[in-house]
């Protein structure tokens, strides 16, 4: 009774929040700790174990690792729950940390790579469905922007430790937030949107009261998600009842990815990772930018003070999210970003011309900061966010998968050639190139994307079905209602 007087449905979301948030946090330590340590200025000491092809060799290991896990993870997700999937994802990642503190030569550091990335996928997959899942409609963005303001200081402390060599402080701290991520994912209670979709209503509702309260609010959403499952029994029930194979579950399942309330959130977030991919870093951060002023020294400063930035940045998009729309802040931000951009371009022109010299470094590096910035404001962390969120309760683990998916094929293929296309064609063209697909993306991005902020996710839900679906479920609703009662007693 003593430590049940002490919760609150606001503590009990903080608490299960807070074990994703610190495994994410350990994956961003990944990122910069493997970033830092396979950089040539640092492994002096190691030079004879890793070399440049094995250090080519370390980093592909780690990408073909990602694929996997952002197949496997949303899978596990989908059949056994979110609690089983996070666990599994923080395992990999708790034993790349006790790894790490060994791993000076060329088989532990792909090992490390390998576990990091296993791990890296499966938590950009469902963490954002957990926390969309577990917390209500008020706190729900500022928990998942707080995705990104983990990853951003989990690279922060990784380079800060990079320029002292204190690899293992870095493994210390990596490994205590996994290991405290592993802690709340197991005391952690099952989502109650993934309990109610398989059929555990009691167990849904006691769980969404421990989360969320029993106000006003709280219970008018649980009804409405208590009504969506009846409906989709009833559904379910009137359909034909027949036998089917292998082969017709497939055809079946392959038929369902094609409807609209599958297709349309799955665009949407196509086009929201292909605007951060045109234009965050693989254009900006391209080497390129460093051979117009012949920059060597001050690269770590520099990256720490962008690092500094992007962490700053993500939290006040924390705040901002309470105040401004989702939608208004992406899209405030996104034409920001296309402002900045296009005066770099500009600036790269007229330098190409010899119109500015050296001594005007300060203005470019003032306009790259202000692109990284609003990228940080809201452009880069809005499509992670609403991956949790815009995917109907039965495609989250698909849309996830796929979604994640393409945005590997995507900074892995497409954008590989970026180095070589800005040598054949120049900075300044490769530049503008990116500037028209951003607004060209922008523009479809105006009209097709929701706004789910306050909104319930059975309310975001009925957002991606079709006006016929959509009036089928109204007809439903209000003529079988006592059918249901009916139908209630063979599923007790």
């Amino acid at each position: 009774m003593t430590m049940e007087r002490y919760q609150t449905p606001f503590l009990n979301q903080i608490f299960v929040a807070s074990g994703i948030l610190s495994t994410i946090l350990s994956c961003g330590l990944g990122l910069g700790f493997l970033a830092a340590f396979l950089d040539k200025n640092l492994l002096e000491d190691n030079a004879r174990h890793v070399d440049n092809t094995s250090i080519r060799f370390i980093e592909t290991a780690g990408e073909v690792a990602f694929v996997p896990s952002i197949l496997i993870i949303p899978y596990t997700m989908q059949n056994k729950g979110r609690r089983i999937a996070a666990i599994v994802t923080v395992l990999p990642l708790l034993f790349s940390w006790l790894i790490s503190f060994d791993a000076k030569h060329f088989t532990g550091l792909v090992l490390v790579n390998i576990l990091h990335n296993i791990a890296l996928g499966g938590a950009a997959t469902i963490s954002s469905i957990i926390i969309s899942e577990m917390c209500s409609p008020k706190y729900r963005g500022t928990f998942l922007m707080l995705e990104t303001a983990m990853i951003s200081l989990g690279v922060l402390l990784s380079h800060i430790s990079g320029i002292y060599s204190c690899w293992e402080l870095i493994s210390a701290l990596g490994l205590l937030t996994a290991f405290y991520g592993l802690i709340v994912s197991y005391l952690s209670p099952e989502s109650p949107y993934w309990l109610i979709s398989k059929g555990h209503m009691v167990m849904c509702a006691e769980i969404f009261h421990w989360l969320r309260g029993r106000d006003q609010e709280a219970c008018k959403e649980l009804e409405t998600l208590m009504l969506t499952y009846k409906i989709q029994i009833q559904l379910e029930a009137m359909k034909p009842v027949r036998k089917l194979g292998a082969r017709e579950k497939i055809l079946d399942y392959l038929r369902s990815l094609i409807n609209v309330d599958f297709l349309k959130p799955l665009s949407i977030m196509i086009l929201l990772f292909s605007f951060v991919g045109f234009g965050g870093e693989n254009f900006v951060s391209n080497s390129s930018f460093r051979n117009i002023f012949k920059l060597t020294n001050g690269k770590y400063i520099g990256t720490i003070i962008l690092d500094v930035l992007a962490l700053v940045c993500s939290l006040t998009a924390c705040v901002l999210l309470q105040i401004v729309r989702r939608k208004t802040l992406f899209l405030f931000t996104g034409c920001c970003c296309i402002l900045f951009l296009g005066l770099t371009s500009l600036f790269v022109i007229m330098q190409s011309l010899h119109l500015f010299s050296k001594d005007y470094l300060w203005l470019f590096l003032t306009l790259v900061t202000g692109f990284a910035m609003f990228m940080s404001l809201g452009t880069t962390a809005l499509p992670f966010s609403l991956l949790g969120e815009i995917f109907p309760m039965s495609y989250k683990g698909v849309g996830s998968s796929l979604t994640c998916a393409y945005l590997w094929a995507f900074g892995n293929t497409i954008l590989k050639f970026i180095p070589t296309l800005t040598t054949l064609l120049g900075l300044h063209w490769i530049l503008l190139l990116a500037i028209i697909l951003m607004i060209s993306i922008l523009i479809f991005i105006n009209k097709v994307l929701p706004e789910t902020g306050m909104k319930s996710l059975v309310e975001i839900e009925q957002l991606m079905k079709s006006e016929d679906e959509y009036e089928a479920v109204t007809v439903i609703e209000e003529e079988n209602n006592e059918q249901f009662d009916r139908l209630q007693l063979f599923l007790v």
